[in-house]
């Protein structure tokens, strides 16, 4: 049965990041990790002791989203978090050492799966995918 949405770009889109997701989380399970836990390592080990909101800001969580998945990776002793002494509201994220170890390996699997995503692309169309996808965001973002 043909899909009337299989010429959707949305569709498109979802159905590449759905395969990718789940590439990456299949590397990942081995180390008990999901691909949001690895987004948040990503941004800690680039900025150890970023606020809670901001993590979530930058990934594009809500608030309850982000603090379940801090919540786990503090259960599985990957982050730790401690409030402000300024402000008592604002919680800041902390890799562990543990988390800090994963550094040297993640990223090896991440970026398998994105060099598996565009396998026989030429660089000048990984550059245009990745300026694509970027400009079709900032189109619906500035647009909303």
């Amino acid at each position: 049965m043909e899909n009337p949405l299989n010429n959707s770009l949305g569709f498109q889109l979802v159905v590449a990041a759905r395969s990718m997701k789940h590439a990456l989380e299949i590397k990942l399970s081995e180390y008990g990790i999901t691909s949001s836990q690895y987004a948040v390592l990503e941004l800690l080990w680039k900025s150890n002791g970023i606020s809670l909101s901001d993590l979530g800001k930058a990934l594009y969580f809500d608030n309850p989203t982000i603090t379940g998945i801090i919540n786990r990776m503090a259960r599985a002793k990957l982050v730790r978090r401690t409030r402000n002494r300024n402000d008592r509201r604002v919680i800041k994220v902390y890799l562990t050492p543990k988390g800090r170890e994963l550094q040297s390996i993640l990223p090896k699997l991440a970026d398998a799966v994105n060099k598996q995503a565009v396998e026989n692309f030429q660089n000048d169309e990984k550059d245009a995918i990745l300026d694509l996808a970027t400009r079709i965001h900032n189109n619906i973002k500035n647009n909303s």
